[in-house]
């Protein structure tokens, strides 16, 4: 798939990539596609945004949850605890678009008969071992719009190719449109029109798998190309370095540090006060990201206490590619003003 001469980046254009509008149809294509079905297990982790999940319920499988280390690497000894006679695949999320140790996790899934499933639905661009993120797995899924600036589009890659829809939908102008006011929002404070910290969450909505089998709208298939910018990965890299070396003290491990190949979604903050902290940032006029607050219902919360304790203090700002170095100052500035306001974080008062 090419823009002109330019060859589109990976999964783009590889003959087992389907464009699709969301991740989780995505997900639910490629379960299908692989033979998953009605009562196989998946081994997935307790830290995840939900949708996924929903993808994995709706398609007829059992999840068995795992908590992974402090550095969200899975534990081989809790996965190997997991396994059974019907568990058929290992769901991998890189995380904020850090990359796991995927090569690492291929052999694993090799060695047991297991599928491999990448989510890289926040990774889009990263690399690891000199190949891009999803190129491992059996089947892996990328959030295209979360990188541009497109109404809707997610990738499924698989190793075999997957016959492709007739057609894109049309009518998703008024999504762009939407997404579009969202941004200018992001960049300029006096054209928010509402709070972005509720502190309710529509489930609903923020699950809901909708259509499984729907398609990629015709605006964003007709503007795809032409939104992808060169430079796009390591000009979040910059974005997150800066905030880095400004906002080191509030990042947790595996965060702290920024690894070569990582393509950041956010940056993200650790908190003893989620709630407050983003009212604070939402006075300074930085639209943070509530951060995976809830996991999906099928999940049994109480047994996955690192999970848990993330939802409740991740504050996710942003590093992405259209910010220029003074809103990446201005984020920097919101975050170490409003800490200073909030006073010590709860674990170090503790």
């Amino acid at each position: 798939m090419r823009a002109g001469s330019r060859e589109l980046p990976f999964p783009l254009g590889e003959p087992g990539c389907r464009l699709v509008p969301l991740g989780r149809h995505a997900l639910w294509q490629g379960i299908r596609a692989l033979g998953l079905g009605s009562g196989d297990e998946v081994l997935a982790p307790a830290y995840h945004h939900g949708t996924e999940i929903e993808a994995l319920v709706r398609a007829g499988l059992i999840c068995r949850f795992y908590e992974a280390s402090e550095t969200l690497q899975p534990d081989e000894a809790e996965l190997e605890a997991l396994l059974g006679p019907r568990t058929r695949a290992l769901l991998l999320i890189h995380y904020l678009g850090f990359p796991q140790e995927v090569t690492r996790w291929r052999s694993w899934c090799d060695d047991r008969g297991l599928l491999l499933l990448e989510d890289a639905a926040q990774a889009w661009l990263a690399t690891t071992d000199g190949r891009p993120v999803g190129a491992f797995g059996d089947a892996a899924i990328f959030c295209l719009y979360k990188m541009f600036g497109l109404p809707d589009g997610a990738a499924l890659v698989l190793k075999e190719a997957l016959p492709q829809p007739r057609g894109p939908r049309a009518g998703a102008w008024v999504t762009l449109a939407l997404r579009h006011k969202a941004w200018v929002e992001s960049r300029v404070p006096l054209a928010a029109t509402k709070p972005p910290w509720s502190g309710e969450l529509d489930l609903e909505a923020e699950f809901g798998l909708g259509d499984p089998e729907a398609q990629l709208s015709a605006s964003s298939a007709f503007v795809l190309g032409k939104a992808i910018r060169p430079g796009a990965a390591e000009a979040r890299r910059e974005n997150y370095r800066f905030l880095l070396e400004r906002l080191g003290e509030f990042a947790r491990a595996p965060f702290d540090r920024l690894p070569d190949g990582a393509s950041p979604f956010a940056f993200p903050v650790d908190t003893g006060d989620k709630g407050r902290l983003l009212a604070e940032l939402a006075r300074r006029n930085v639209r943070a990201l509530d951060f995976w607050s809830v996991g999906h219902p099928a999940l049994p919360a109480e047994q996955f206490p690192e999970a848990s304790a993330r939802r409740t203090r991740t504050v996710a700002v942003p590093v992405h590619q259209e910010l220029r170095r003074k809103d990446v100052e201005r984020i920097a500035d919101a975050v170490a003003g409003a800490a200073a306001v909030m006073g010590p974080r709860r674990r170090e008062a503790e």
